[in-house]
C-alpha cells in the first residue's frame, strides 16, 4: 500500500512540474497581455482626447483575454523553461504578440457594435492595435526577463560564498566577452568573474560589460592583484591567447599558485578532446597552433555510405579516426587490432555511439595474410586506413625482425588484400621518421612507403590490374599519443623528478592527434591516387622547452622544485626529424598545411625482390642481414646512436 502511494504521490509531482508550471506562465502571460491592452486603450483615450468608461475598458480587457489564451495556446509561448529563455522562445512571444493584435483589429472591423462603443476608425483601429502589439511584446519580454534575472540571485544566493571563486579574463576582444557570457551561463554558480586582465596598455582603468579592465605588465603587480582581490583562476578564450602569455602570465600563475583555465575548445570534426566545460589549460594549448580549417562537406561525401577499416583502431590515431568516422554517414566501421584490452575500451567508448552506423570490432593481427584476406573478403571495405605499425624506436632498433613482421610484411598483407578485393582507397598513416632514416622503426616505414607508392605507381600507369588508389600521409610526433614523452613527463613530475631529456639540442615537430586525423581524412579526400602528402606541422620544438614549461603548468619551478635530467640520445635516435616540407622536395595542394612530397621512383620487381629478402632475414632472426638488406633497398638509411652504425662502414 506504501509503495502504491509513494507512486502515486511521484506521479502527481510530476504532473504537477511538468503542466502546472507551464500553466502559471500561461495566466501570467494572459496577465501581462490584458495590461498591455488595457494601457494601450488609456494611451489612446488621452491622444485622442476621448473619454472611456470602466465597462469599455472592461469590455476590451475580456476581448483581450480571449484572444490572448488562443495565440498563446497557438504559439506555444508558455512552454519553454522561462528561466532559460532563448530566441525561439521570444519569437514565439513575438507571433503570439502579432496573431493577437490581428485577431483584435478583426474583431473591432468587423463588429460593428464594438467599433461604435470606442468610435473607431479603420486607421484608429490599426494604431490602437500595433500599440497593444508592441506592448504586449514589451511586457512578455519585461517579465521573462526579471523572473530569469530573480532566478539567478536566488540560485546564487542560495551558494555558500565559500563556495563561488574569484576569476579574472584574460583579454578585452569579443572573444573575452564570450568568456564572460559562457561563464554566466554554464559556470555561474561556481565561478564569479571580478574583472578582466590584458597586458594592453590601451585598455587600463576600462569598464568592460560593467567589469574593471586590469592592465598588469609586471609580476609585482599581478601578486598584489591576486591577493586584494582574493583570485582563484585566470581564463583565457582560447589557446592562441594563452600562447602569446605563455612566458609572463602563466608563469605568474603559477608563481602565485593560481589556476589557469581555458575555455572549451570544439573542433569542426574532431571528438572533443577537451570535454565541454572551462579546464585546466595543458602543454597542447602552449604547442598547437590556430584551428585547421578543412573541407567537411567534401569528406562527407567522399565517405558517404562507405565500408571503411581502419587497422590498428584502439591505438592513438586509429582510435581518433574512428570517433570521428561514426560521425560521418559512412554504412560499417571495421576496427581491427591485436591488443585485445584497448580493443575492449574502444567498444564500450563507441557501441552506443551513432547507432545508425553499424560497427565491429576485430581483433586480428595484420601480420596474418591469411586473416586479413578473410576479413576483406567478408566484409568488401570501399577504403581502408592503415594506421597499424610498431612506432617506438628504441624497441624496434632492439627488435628489427618485429619491425619487419609489423611495418612491412603487415602493410604488404592489407595493401594486396586492397587490390584483390577492389578497394576504393588506401591510405596509409607514415612517419615524419621515415625521410632520411636513422633507426629501424624509421627504415621500416620508409619501406612500407615505397611498397604502396610502387604499387600505386603500377596501377595508375595501367601495368597493373587494379582500382586502388594508395596515398600516404606522413607526420611527426602527435601529442599525447601512447608511449609519447609528455605522458612521461607527467609521470616523472608527479613523482617530484628529475625530469629526462635525451640532449638539450633535440627538437621534435609536434601535432595534436584531433588535428593530424582531420588531416588524414583531407589528405584521403583529395588525393588521386599515389601520393605522398606531408602536414605542415608548424615549428620545431625543442624537448628541454617542452619540459620546462610542463613543469611551470605544474605550479613548480624548475632548478627549485624539480629538476630536468639529460641522459643522452637512445639507440637510433637522431637530433631532430625531417618532414621534407621545403620547396625543393614538395609541391603545395589545395589545402595550406597539406604538401605533396616528391620522391623518386622504384622499379616494382627490384622492389618485391629486395621486400623478400628482408622478410626471409628476418624469418631466420637474423638482426644484423635483417639491418643490411633493409639499407640496400633504402640506401639513405644511415644508422646513428646504433649498433647498426657499423654495417654502413
Amino acid at each position: 500500500m506504501n509503495k502504491l502511494r509513494s507512486i502515486a504521490e511521484k506521479y502527481l509531482s510530476g504532473l504537477l512540474k511538468r503542466y502546472v508550471n507551464r500553466y502559471i506562465v500561461l495566466l501570467a502571460d494572459v496577465v501581462v497581455s490584458t495590461a498591455a491592452t488595457s494601457i494601450s486603450l488609456l494611451f489612446f483615450e488621452i491622444a485622442m482626447k476621448r473619454s472611456y468608461e470602466f465597462a469599455q475598458y472592461a469590455l476590451l480587457a475580456g476581448i483581450s483575454v480571449i484572444v490572448s489564451i488562443i495565440a498563446f495556446l497557438i504559439t506555444r509561448s508558455y512552454a519553454g523553461v522561462i528561466r532559460h529563455t532563448s530566441m525561439r522562445e521570444l519569437w514565439r512571444s513575438f507571433f503570439a504578440s502579432f496573431i493577437k493584435a490581428i485577431t483584435v483589429y478583426l474583431i473591432i472591423m468587423t463588429s460593428e457594435s464594438v467599433r461604435s462603443q470606442f468610435n473607431f476608425s479603420y486607421s484608429g483601429a490599426l494604431i490602437f492595435s500595433l500599440s497593444d502589439m508592441i506592448m504586449t511584446l514589451f511586457f512578455m519580454i519585461l517579465m521573462r526577463i526579471l523572473i530569469t534575472n530573480v532566478y539567478s540571485m536566488l540560485v546564487v544566493s542560495s551558494i555558500p560564498e565559500y563556495y563561488i571563486k574569484n576569476v579574472l579574463i584574460y583579454g578585452t576582444d569579443d572573444e573575452s566577452v564570450s568568456t564572460l557570457n559562457y561563464l554566466d551561463k554554464a559556470h555561474k554558480t561556481k565561478y564569479r568573474c571580478v574583472g578582466f586582465i590584458t597586458s594592453d596598455t590601451g585598455n587600463s582603468d576600462k569598464l568592460l560589460c560593467g567589469y574593471k579592465v586590469y592592465r598588469i605588465d609586471n609580476p609585482d603587480d599581478y601578486a598584489k592583484l591576486i591577493s586584494s582581490k582574493l583570485i582563484f583562476s585566470i581564463i583565457f578564450p582560447n589557446s592562441v591567447q594563452a600562447r602569446r602569455e605563455d612566458d609572463r602570465m602563466i608563469q605568474w600563475s603559477a608563481d602565485n599558485r593560481v589556476q589557469v583555465l581555458i575555455k572549451p575548445l570544439f573542433t569542426n570534426l574532431s571528438s572533443d578532446m577537451f570535454g565541454n566545460r572551462l579546464r585546466e589549460i595543458k602543454i597542447e594549448d602552449l604547442l598547437g597552433r590556430d584551428e585547421i580549417k578543412i573541407n567537411v562537406t567534401q569528406i562527407r561525401e567522399f565517405l558517404t555510405d562507405k565500408v571503411v577499416f581502419v587497422t590498428g583502431g584502439a591505438g592513438s590515431i586509429g582510435s581518433e579516426l574512428c570517433r570521428i568516422l561514426v560521425k560521418m554517414p559512412i554504412r560499417k566501421l571495421i576496427l581491427i587490432d591485436m591488443a585485445e584490452t584497448p580493443m575492449h575500451n574502444m567498444q564500450l567508448e563507441l557501441r552506443s555511439q551513432a547507432p545508425r552506423v553499424d560497427k565491429k570490432f576485430v581483433i586480428a593481427d595484420v601480420r596474418n595474410r591469411d586473416r586479413v584476406n578473410h576479413l576483406f573478403k567478408k566484409y568488401k571495405p570501399n577504403v581502408v586506413f592503415h594506421a597499424a605499425a610498431y612506432k617506438h624506436v628504441p624497441l624496434m632498433e632492439s627488435n628489427p625482425c618485429e619491425a619487419v613482421y609489423a611495418n612491412v610484411m603487415g602493410t604488404r598483407n592489407v595493401v594486396d588484400a586492397s587490390i584483390k578485393f577492389n578497394v576504393e582507397k588506401f591510405v596509409m598513416i607514415s612517419t615524419d621518421k621515415a625521410v632520411n632514416p636513422t633507426n629501424v622503426m624509421g627504415c621500416s616505414k620508409r619501406i612500407a612507403e615505397v611498397y604502396v607508392q610502387t604499387i600505386g605507381k603500377e596501377i595508375s600507369e595501367g601495368r597493373m590490374q587494379g582500382k586502388t588508389k594508395f596515398i600516404t600521409t606522413r607526420f611527426g610526433n602527435v601529442l599525447g599519443s601512447n608511449g609519447s614523452v609528455i605522458p612521461l613527463f607527467k609521470e616523472q613530475i608527479a613523482k617530484g623528478g628529475p625530469v629526462t631529456v635525451t640532449d638539450p639540442r633535440v627538437i621534435r615537430y609536434f601535432m595534436t592527434i584531433p588535428e593530424a586525423c582531420q588531416l588524414v581524412l583531407e589528405a584521403a579526400t583529395m588525393g588521386n591516387g599515389n601520393d605522398i602528402f606531408v602536414f605542415d606541422m608548424g615549428e620545431p620544438v625543442k624537448i628541454v622547452d617542452l619540459a620546462s614549461k610542463m613543469i611551470r603548468l605544474s605550479g613548480l619551478q624548475e632548478g627549485r622544485d624539480i629538476e630536468i635530467q639529460f641522459v643522452g640520445l637512445r639507440p637510433g635516435e637522431k637530433l631532430y626529424e625531417e618532414l621534407l616540407k621545403d620547396e625543393e622536395n614538395t609541391l603545395p595542394t589545395p589545402h595550406n598545411k597539406i604538401f605533396r612530397a616528391r620522391t623518386r621512383d622504384f622499379d616494382l620487381n627490384e622492389v618485391i625482390e629486395k621486400i623478400n629478402k628482408i622478410e626471409e632475414m628476418a624469418a631466420s632472426n637474423d638482426k644484423d642481414n635483417t639491418v643490411l638488406a633493409m639499407k640496400h633497398l633504402i640506401p639513405e638509411y644511415k644508422s646513428e646512436n646504433s649498433r647498426y652504425e657499423r654495417l654502413d662502414a
